[in-house]
């Protein structure tokens, strides 16, 4: 489970070492905050948490400014990914392919601690039933609202992060990979809903950064603006499993309102995605109306698995989540669904579906790109070979 950039040996502002131990996570060096590097945050290396030191206690050498290499174009690298993409459809024809996912459907209250060792607790039941990747909802440690969202932020890069420290350790003790949700992320005066990407051995592999922010104003029903408290990511987020050991399984990540927006799902579709994870917390407004409706939308445009993990519904909570934790397969038929109180889903996913429902109806490869075209900077500069 691997970001887009993956193999470039750069390191980026999510490396948790230092030269100093910390209670939970370590320090990170201020040389690695500067602004010109934090678009890398979305297509971190692994990264060991601070049980097992990367080099030594002192900050390692690979690690020093002084040894960057001259960084690649991005476009440049993103084509070289794109281009290592397995197969004309996207999706590699080989190794393992079946893949049990758990969405965990999280009762989230006020009580912080309780609801970290709730999720860890969840975590361990969903590994025993032989889950291999689990995918926890948004905001899982707290209530979702903005005026929680100061109250309960983390600071992951400053080593200040209890949510943050338990995914890893639940990844490592598990062997699973873990999906973390979201939660409120603190970096200098910003505060990001972010969700951290964990492998088997613990290590996190990606964080995404809510793109979309949740403004909406629907007269006489619902009226909420994230963006008063929160600020945007600005980047994608690609996750393959396949470079730690597992499927050939390559993952767009989105939150919640990210759903809303297929130019994200088709870009992700374009690097190669063959499943979109969305963790979400609809509202009683937006849930009935949009949730399933969205994502099996998503799912047939990019013919790709979609899943969306929702909070469990608490009626006395500000905010109501809708529940209704859900996966659909490329061809948009929902595979499993829960309702809306706390609850594991479980599921086994044929990957090869991916690839059969793409041969079948290639669209795809049948765009009229004379007419009309995707752009984006995290785009290759030329059509992948897959596209030919």
């Amino acid at each position: 489970m691997r970001a887009i950039l993956a193999r470039t040996p750069f390191p980026s502002p999510t490396a948790f070492v230092s030269t100093t131990p910390s209670p939970l996570l370590p320090r990170l060096p201020a040389t690695c905050r500067s602004s010109s590097l934090v678009r890398q945050s979305c297509y971190s290396t692994p990264v060991p948490f601070p049980w097992r030191p990367i080099a030594s206690p002192a900050w390692p050498s690979c690690f020093s400014k002084s040894s960057w290499p001259s960084r690649p174009s991005l476009k440049n690298h993103t084509r070289k990914f794109a281009l290592r993409s397995a197969g004309k459809y996207g999706v590699a024809m080989e190794l393992q392919t079946t893949l049990k996912i758990a969405c965990l459907q999280l009762a989230c209250g006020t009580d912080k601690k309780a609801n970290i060792q709730n999720a860890a607790a969840k975590i361990q039941a969903a590994s025993q039933q032989g889950a291999e990747v689990i995918v926890l909802p948004e905001c899982f440690n707290s209530p979702y609202g903005t005026k929680y969202f100061p109250e309960y932020a983390e600071n992951v890069i400053e080593g200040q992060s209890e949510t943050a420290l338990m995914l890893s350790t639940a990844a490592r003790d598990n062997k699973v990979f873990i999906v973390g949700g979201s939660f409120p992320e603190k970096e200098g005066e910003k505060i990001f809903n972010s969700c951290y990407i964990f492998n088997r051995d613990g290590d996190m592999v990606a964080r995404h950064r809510k793109v979309h922010l949740f403004d909406i104003d629907i007269p006489g029903k619902i009226t909420f603006k994230e963006s008063d408290t929160l600020s945007p990511g600005d980047c994608p987020t690609i996750v393959d499993l396949s470079e730690h050991g597992g499927p050939p399984v390559r993952m767009g990540i989105g939150i919640c309102y990210d759903i809303r927006f297929p130019e994200l799902a088709l870009l992700y579709r374009h690097l190669g995605c063959s499943m979109l994870v969305y963790p979400g917390a609809f509202n009683m407004v937006t849930g009935p109306a949009h949730w399933e409706l969205l994502l099996r939308a998503r799912a047939v445009d990019t013919q790709s698995f979609g899943i969306v993990c929702s909070p469990a519904r608490d009626e006395n909570a500000d905010y109501i989540a809708w529940g209704h934790s859900m996966v659909v397969d490329p061809w948009g038929e929902k595979l499993v669904e829960l309702q809306e109180k706390e609850d594991i889903l479980m599921v086994d996913l044929d990957l090869t579906q991916v690839v059969s429902r793409r041969q079948n109806m290639p669209y795809w490869l049948q765009r009229r790109q004379d007419i009309y075209k995707l752009s984006s900077p995290f785009m290759p500069e030329k059509k992948p070979s897959s596209d030919k």
